[in-house]
């Protein structure tokens, strides 16, 4: 499983600008000094930034990085949170994988337990191996590999406690709530659960509509009783698909302005073999495929970042379905109607 990191750079803001009544503008210096005036508030200037429009109107910030959390991080070892965090390549002072979500595995050994807490709206949990149980707040949910569910804001601690040796990936919108500096104080929607079986007879089912071999994607969009007549997504902020590449295809290119978070949740032949991929990157060539692309090989078990805005294909040159399932904070891209979702044309 390769991982390739897009160079991080960080750009400190420009300077202030004053300008008062008696006072000549000063350029490129910090507003530090108390001006002589006598309207309340003054003594408050001192945070006070002001920019030139076009040189700050789109400040350069930390690029996404292309990187993977291995499945080898859950496949052994002691039972654990291990958390995806990037927050070093994104300049953050919080645990993150992206600007609005973090994603973790749960490794869970065999009759024993973790624990989990986020401040958050929303927490999704895909079942990567295993079995077990998972107490919340509001009640428990039994869970085994390929279930997925999806819960609201809670401030107590989770608990999973495993029956075989286990492994969750974990999703939450903590980033989000750290970056705004704030705490859920209600609930947007009911705990959810999808069964393993009701998802691939979804699956299924579609896979034998008409056209279904030229579609972009083939797979269903997880969604909710709350969001169903605006979104459709997992919740308010995050979204879910479960996407199955038949063997031997190649999905063709779309980008969107959500990151996502991909979890490979199986494939055929063996990880490394080079023949079940993403091809990634910011431009499309003049034959409708990823110009100059990062070549992400899958692993079952582990997760890669696709960053906002690229332009990204899969591909499955085995002879066996491949399945991904992405986590994205599309939910309230969608709802801020600025998701921008395109689609490669088709040959």
């Amino acid at each position: 499983f390769f991982a390739f990191s897009a160079s991080s750079t960080f750009f400190q803001m420009a300077p202030c600008v004053a300008n008062t009544v008696d006072v000549a503008p000063v350029v490129d210096e910090p507003c530090t000094k108390k001006q002589k005036t006598d309207r309340a508030g003054d003594d408050l200037m001192g945070t006070s930034r002001i920019y030139e429009y076009t040189s700050a109107a789109n400040p350069q910030l930390p690029p996404i990085p292309v990187l993977v959390h291995p499945p080898s991080l859950h496949e052994s070892g002691p039972s654990a949170v291990i958390p995806f965090d990037v927050s070093e390549s994104l300049g953050f002072k919080y645990k993150a994988t992206s600007p609005n979500l973090l994603a973790a595995f749960i490794r869970i050994n065999p009759n024993e337990s973790v624990e989990s807490q986020a401040v958050a709206t929303s927490q999704a949990f895909y079942v990567i191996r295993g079995a077990g149980r998972s107490q919340f707040g509001f009640g428990d949910i039994e869970w085994a590999e390929g279930d997925m569910f999806v819960v609201p804001a809670t401030s107590a601690a989770s608990t999973h406690t495993a029956t075989a040796d286990s492994a969750l990936y974990w999703v939450s919108d903590e980033p989000l709530m750290e970056f705004l500096g704030v705490s859920p104080n209600k609930n947007k929607f009911e705990p959810t659960v999808f069964r393993r079986e009701q998802l691939l007879a979804e699956v299924e089912r579609i896979s034998h509509e008409p056209g279904v071999a030229h579609r972009n994607r083939m797979g269903v969009l997880l969604g909710n009783a709350a969001t169903e007549t605006t979104t459709k997504t997992l919740s308010h902020v995050l979204w879910s698909l479960l996407n199955t590449i038949p063997a031997g295809d190649n999905q063709r290119p779309h980008r969107h302005n959500s990151v996502a978070l991909d979890l490979c949740v199986g494939r055929g032949g063996t990880a490394g073999d080079g023949k079940v991929y993403t091809l990634m990157g910011p431009e499309l060539g003049e034959d409708g495929w990823v110009k100059n692309p990062i070549k992400m090989e899958w692993a079952p078990g582990g997760v890669f970042i696709t960053p906002p805005g690229w332009w990204h294909s899969h591909h499955n040159e085995t002879g066996e379905p491949a399945w991904v399932l992405p986590v994205q904070d599309a939910g309230l891209l969608t709802h801020q109607q600025i998701l921008d979702i395109r689609f490669a044309p088709s040959q």
